[in-house]
C-alpha cells in the first residue's frame, strides 16, 4: 500500500506532477517516521496542543498577560508543527487521507489564532447572551470557562474581538435545544445527500479516473473546444456545491454534537453561509455570503500587516494571498501533489477582483453590483477557478470517501430506487 507519509511524490500519478515542488512539500511536511493515531500518539503529539492553546485562550482574556503568551507562542507554534508532520489520520487508508488534510489544516489554524492571541492588546471578553458584556469578563474563573468555547468558536459569535463580522440570520429561529438539534439533524441528513449526489454526479463524467485515487484531468482534449469548455464548467460548478454541502453537513454536525454535550445554546450557531449564489460582487461573496470561519486569522495576518506596508490595496492582496497559502497547504496535505501557482494565484485573483471593484466605485461613484455585478462575479470566479478544479481532480480528491465511515446515503437511496425504474422502463 502507497504509504501516506514519506519523502518522496506518494500517488501512483507521481511521475506527472511536478517532483521538485511535491519533493519541497514533503520535506516540510511529511516525515517518514508519522505514527497512527494510538492513545499514546495523542498524548504524546496531540494533546499538548490542545492544552497550549487553551492555555493561550485563558491568558488572552486576562490583562498583564502579554508577556507570558509571548514566551508561550514558540512552544505553541512548534507543537503544532511537530503533531502535524507526526500523526498520519489515514490509518494507512489512502481513501481516508483527507483525514491529513483536515488535521493539517487544524493545526496550521491553531497557529494563526495563537498568533493573534498573542499579539492582542486589548482582553478578549465574551457577552453573557451573546450581546451583553458580563460584569467580570477579567476573572480568572471567568476565563477558565470561556476559553474551551475560544477554542471552537472562529467566527468570534459572542466575543468582542471580531471586526466587521455579519452573521446570517437563521431561516427558523429557536432557542430550544431540541428542536434546534432535530433542525440540525435533517439539515445534515440532506446536505449529507446532495454532497453524495454532487460527488457521484461529477465522478460521472470521468468513472474511472474520478473514482480513483490516481485522479485525472478535468479536459478532455478529445472534445471540440466549445465542449470541453461547458464540461470544464460543469465539474467546476458541480465542485462547488461539493465543497459547500461538504462544510454544511461538518458543520450541522458539530452544531448537534456541541449543543448536546456542552449545552452551547443555539443562537451560538447561526447559519454558515448567506445564499452565496446571490452575490452581486466579489467584495459581497467573500466578506459576507460565504462562511466567515478565516474572516479574522486571514484579516489580523495578512490583511493588517499588508495595509501598514502597501495601503488599502495590499491589506485586501495580503488577506487572500494567506488564504492561498492555507488552502494549497490542506491541498498538498493528501500527499499527492498540487500547483501552488495554481491554489495560491486563484484566491490572490480574487484579491485583485475586490481591488478592481473598488476602483470601479472610486471611478464610476457607484459599486459594482445589479444583474451585471453577478454576471461579472461568477465568470471571474470561473476564470480562475477552474484551474483549481483540476488540480483537485488531479490529486484524487473526487475518489476519497469523505461522509463518516464511508456512509453514502445518496448511492444507497439509488441502490433502492433503481430496480424498480428498470422493471418499469419501455422494453
Amino acid at each position: 500500500m502507497a504509504q501516506l507519509a514519506g519523502l518522496r511524490c506518494v500517488s501512483p500519478r507521481s511521475a506527472r506532477c511536478n517532483r521538485q515542488s511535491c519533493l519541497w512539500y514533503s520535506d516540510v511536511f511529511f516525515s517518514t517516521r508519522k505514527s497512527a493515531l494510538t492513545t499514546q500518539s495523542f498524548l504524546s503529539f496531540i494533546l499538548p496542543v490542545i492544552a497550549l492553546q487553551y492555555s493561550m485562550g485563558v491568558l488572552v482574556q486576562l490583562k498583564g498577560t502579554a508577556i507570558y503568551r509571548m514566551a508561550l507562542l514558540p512552544v505553541l507554534l512548534w507543537s503544532a508543527f511537530r503533531a502535524a508532520n507526526s500523526i498520519d489520520l489515514s490509518g494507512g487508508n489512502p481513501m481516508q487521507a483527507h483525514n491529513n488534510a483536515t488535521f493539517i489544516a487544524q493545526m496550521f489554524s491553531f497557529a494563526m489564532r495563537a498568533t493573534i492571541w498573542a499579539i492582542a492588546r486589548e482582553p478578549y471578553w465574551r457577552g453573557s447572551r451573546l450581546s451583553e458584556r458580563v460584569e467580570n469578563p477579567n476573572s480568572a474563573a471567568t476565563a477558565l470557562w470561556n476559553a474551551f468555547d475560544l477554542l471552537i468558536n472562529v467566527r468570534g459569535i459572542g466575543w468582542n474581538w471580531p471586526s466587521g463580522l455579519r452573521i446570517p440570520a437563521p431561516t427558523l429561529k429557536t432557542n430550544s435545544r431540541l428542536h434546534f438539534v432535530a433542525l440540525s439533524a435533517a439539515r445534515f441528513a440532506v446536505y449529507a445527500f446532495a454532497y453524495d449526489a454532487t460527488v457521484e454526479a461529477i465522478r460521472a463524467f470521468s468513472p474511472q479516473e474520478f473514482s480513483s485515487l490516481t485522479g485525472g484531468t478535468i479536459y478532455d482534449h478529445s472534445l471540440p473546444a466549445g465542449w470541453q469548455f461547458l464540461r470544464c464548467i460543469a465539474i467546476s460548478f458541480l465542485t462547488v456545491w461539493m465543497a459547500y454541502f461538504a462544510m454544511q453537513w461538518a458543520y450541522q454536525m458539530a452544531a448537534i454534537v456541541f449543543v448536546i454535550l456542552f449545552q452551547q445554546h443555539p443562537l451560538q450557531w447561526p447559519p454558515l453561509f448567506d445564499a452565496p449564489w446571490l452575490s452581486t460582487s466579489l467584495r459581497d461573496l467573500w466578506g459576507r455570503r460565504w462562511h466567515q470561519m478565516m474572516r479574522h486569522m486571514l484579516l489580523s495576518l495578512g490583511g493588517q500587516p499588508f495595509t501598514y506596508l502597501l495601503g488599502r490595496p495590499g491589506g485586501v492582496i495580503g488577506t487572500f494571498l494567506l488564504s492561498g497559502i492555507f488552502h494549497d497547504i490542506e491541498l498538498r496535505s493528501v500527499g499527492r501533489g498540487g500547483n501552488s501557482l495554481v491554489v495560491i494565484g486563484f484566491f490572490t485573483m480574487n484579491g485583485v477582483g475586490v481591488v478592481l471593484e473598488w476602483a470601479w466605485k472610486k471611478v464610476v461613484g457607484k459599486p459594482v453590483g445589479g444583474v451585471l455585478g453577478w454576471m461579472w462575479t461568477f465568470t471571474w470566479l470561473a476564470l480562475w477557478g477552474t484551474p483549481v478544479v483540476d488540480e483537485w481532480a488531479k490529486a484524487g480528491r473526487f475518489g476519497t470517501d469523505n461522509l463518516p465511515g464511508g456512509f453514502r446515503p445518496a448511492m444507497l437511496v439509488w441502490s433502492w430506487v433503481q430496480p424498480f425504474l428498470q422493471r418499469w422502463a419501455p422494453m
